[in-house]
């Protein structure tokens, strides 16, 4: 099931009640990153962070 969730992607409707405002950007972005273990290092994790923002054209200042 594990394997399958990591090719499933939820849509949320109401980003003010699904998205937690006291993360950062790079927080929510990161989570799945660990949960699904993608990344094993903190290095790791920041360089995956870093070129999601640059994929999705936002400036790393937004993930602070």
């Amino acid at each position: 099931m594990n394997s399958l969730r990591k090719e499933m992607q939820i849509v949320f409707q109401d980003p003010y009640a699904s998205l937690n405002p006291r993360m950062t950007c790079s927080q929510i972005i990161g989570e799945p990153l660990k949960v699904h273990n993608i990344v094993s290092t903190k290095e790791e994790y920041e360089i995956r962070i870093k070129e999601l923002f640059d994929l999705v054209g936002l400036n790393h200042f937004y993930g602070k």
